[in-house]
């Protein structure tokens, strides 16, 4: 950001590659070696100082570390970092403040749910009410995961289905003071965050919600990518009014001789020629105003910007995959007066409603889903497309009863809250949990497998005396 001696690089977490199995190898995610790697790696930029936040993988070395504080701690010892969390005075009255993820093994639900402890959450919002708006100040805050109410495109069927798409998504009583915050503390100006593996070219990857400027990022690895993209965020203060936020495109390769902010990852091409990643500037964020200004419309007003809006157009496949519904207030959807069917439950169907209690229920993509009663963000899923096949959704008794009928087979079902009130069903597990449960199932078939050879050995031996 600005000029070389006040840049500084963010590193948002995940820093190894992932390992599906339960053992965990030297250099796999959240291991001693993944962080002594990545060390290696972001102490090569140059001198440039650097800070990063711990996200949900970096704390799955199973094998390594028997517990989350020290995993944490390992990540922590190597970095050199006295807490999870950070802060950093960069510019003219700039501060930029990071959160980490504390949690794997003790998550009560999905293990790669990023959250941010209460000691984390006292420091954050101390460290923003002591730098106030009346006194210039511009924050920028990081973090692995988006905040709910940030309006940055997510996955129904990934994320959402998981309870993992936000910060503290799990954790009805502080889920929503991120958004709190940010909407009572207009110094804080952006907000930047991953975990989605989601490229910039999406719509809703940059979303401005009062004075703050949510900002997806995405992943720089070929085996991480959803899309084929790879991407970093290259962030530029412009004297102390704005800042412009470009994309290095590490997947398109230019000349080096093409002029840019900031030089891209030097390869040589197929004839020899020096090549650089692409950098496409994407919005401009007026520090004044707290106005957020896409590079198409700064073209359309005369100002030469370098390069398309984030929201560029993608390919159908990936807007139709790449989404999960967020109803607005008057987007049509809004079914009011509702006592008994909410009608076509097909996948094309979209609509949402309020339950008797204040809880938020839609449908989307063929599944019933339970949205977010202040921030209409999506929390998870309560009754699946497979489980809805066939079946009409009631909504009936003053909207106090969420019913499935099937005329065929004359049968319904009441889908009844959870003990907490909640309607979105928890069907992700933490990981500690499965591969205990995996432990276990394959202990029992090692020992089937033995057991019926200790019986075929005796049958045989059986067999043999009897022939003699």
């Amino acid at each position: 950001m600005g000029e070389l001696g006040q840049s500084h690089i963010v590193s948002l977490g995940d820093l190894g590659r992932g390992n599906k199995n339960s053992r965990h190898e030297p250099g796999d995610a959240g291991t001693t070696k993944c962080f002594q790697m990545a060390k290696q790696y972001l102490d090569g930029f140059a001198g440039i100082p650097y800070d990063l936040v711990a996200g949900n993988h970096d704390l799955e070395a199973l094998s390594e570390f028997e517990s989350d504080h020290d995993n944490l701690q390992a990540w922590m010892d190597c970095f050199h970092k006295p807490t999870p969390q950070f802060h950093k005075y960069i510019g003219t009255k700039t501060l930029l403040l990071g959160l980490s993820t504390v949690q794997f093994r003790e998550a009560p639900y999905s293990s790669h749910e990023v959250y941010i402890d209460d000691k984390q959450l006292e420091w954050f919002q101390q460290m923003v009410e002591s730098h106030p708006n009346e006194d210039g100040w511009k924050l920028l805050v990081f973090s692995h995961a988006p905040i709910m109410g940030s309006g940055l495109r997510v996955l129904q069927d990934v994320h959402i289905k998981s309870g993992c798409a936000w910060l503290n998504h799990c954790s009805s009583n502080t889920r929503n003071r991120f958004i709190q915050i940010v909407k009572q503390n207009p110094q804080i100006k952006c907000w930047s965050s991953g975990h989605f593996h989601l490229s910039h070219e999406l719509q809703n990857t940059l979303v401005q919600v009062g004075s703050c400027t949510f900002v997806q990022v995405g992943v720089m690895g070929p085996k991480s990518t959803r899309d084929g993209r790879r991407q970093t965020r290259f962030f530029r203060g412009c004297a102390e009014d704005c800042i412009e936020i470009y994309s290095i495109n590490h997947h398109v390769r230019v000349p080096t001789t093409t002029a840019s902010p900031v030089d891209g990852d030097n390869q040589t091409d197929d004839g020899g020629g020096e090549t650089k990643a692409e950098v496409r500037l994407d919005a401009t964020i007026d520090l004044k105003t707290g106005g957020l200004i896409y590079a198409r419309e700064q073209e359309t007003n005369g100002d030469e910007g370098s390069g398309a809006s984030t929201t560029t157009t993608t390919t159908e496949r990936d807007q139709e995959w790449f989404q999960a519904y967020l109803p607005q207030e008057e987007d049509g959807c809004y079914l009011e007066d509702l006592d008994g069917s909410i009608g076509d439950t097909s996948s094309d169907k979209v609509c949402w409603w309020h339950m008797a209690d204040g809880k938020v229920l839609g449908l989307h993509q063929g599944q019933v889903v339970e949205y977010d009663a202040e921030t209409l963000a999506p929390l998870g899923v309560v009754v699946t497309e497979e489980q809805l096949h066939n079946r009409e959704v009631l909504v009936v008794q003053n909207k106090t009863t969420l019913a499935l009928v099937d005329d065929i087979k004359q049968d319904i079902e009441v889908v009844h809250p959870n003990a907490d009130g909640s309607y979105w069903r928890k069907l992700s597990r933490s990981k500690v949990i499965r591969l205990d449960e995996q432990a276990r199932e394959e202990v029992a078939k090692r020992w089937m497998d033995q057991n019926q050879r200790h019986r075929t050995e005796e049958d045989d031996i059986g067999k043999r005396n009897a022939d003699e």
